[in-house]
This record gives C-alpha cells, structure tokens and sequence, in this order.
C-alpha cells in the first residue's frame, strides 16, 4: 500500500479547475495539474502522479509543500535576484573609468588593486560596480 500524499484543502475540485483555466504560464498551469490530480483522486500514489506527469518524486513533493504553505501564489515562480542577466543594472558611465585612471596615475605609489578601485568608484561615484567589471573596463581605457 503507497503512502497517501496530503494536500491543504483551500480550494474545492470545481473552484480549482476554474484557476487552472485562466492561467496562461505553461509551468504554473503543470504545476496546478500535478495538485489538481491529487486533489481529485486523494486516493491516487505517488508513483502515479509521477509517471502520468513525468515529473521526479523532488519536484513533485516540492510542488506540493509549496501549494501545501502557500496555495496557488506558492506554486508560482519566484523571480530571482542578481541572476547575472545583467537587466535593470545600472551602466557606468566612461567618465568614471576616465576620473579612477587620474586618480591612478596621480597617486602611483598606492597598491591599486581590484577591491580598492571597487571602494574608490563606491566613495566617489556611489555606484556599486563588480571587480571583474572593472578589470575589463579598465583594459579598454
């Protein structure tokens, strides 16, 4: 006999079926497949769900406690900070590179290495660029 798989009852079947309809995200409306069958088969395995799907026994026990905490705002994906996409990022302007290669060649005794240009830049500019930014950029100036 498999284990029964628990799910929160926050919707009922029909109300449940209902949001599937209006959900145009191809990922969120499997997701609420996955839930929507075990919420009309309680019965139903684990192995079952998993082979009619195509899912892994992880992911599908990650959809779950995520319906099981959160409902339906659970299963929707979470935007990811910093993915390294580069969108919304702030773009230094040449000036900058131009002011700290100055600020290099007047003080040619300071020990200018990657993490002191990152904190120059952040005093003077207030802007938060990352080392391997400046690495490039200042090859190029």
């Amino acid at each position: 006999m498999s284990k029964l798989i628990k799910l929160s009852q926050r919707y009922t079947k029909e109300d449940f079926r209902e949001e599937i309809r209006k959900v145009k995200d191809n990922g969120l409306k499997l997701k609420m497949l996955v839930i929507e069958k075990i919420l009309s088969t309680p019965t139903i395995s684990a192995k079952e769900v998993q082979s009619t799907f195509f899912i892994s026994p992880k992911r599908m026990y990650e959809w779950i406690n995520q319906y099981n905490s959160d409902g339906l705002e659970g299963l929707k994906a979470k935007k990811k900070e910093n993915r390294g996409s580069g969108k919304g990022r702030t773009k230094v302007d040449e000036e900058v590179y131009e002011k700290l290669k100055e600020e290099i060649e007047q003080t040619p005794n300071k020990k200018w290495t990657l993490k002191v240009k990152q904190s120059y830049i952040k005093e003077q500019f207030g802007i938060e660029v990352t080392q391997q930014a400046i690495a490039y950029r200042m090859k190029r100036c």
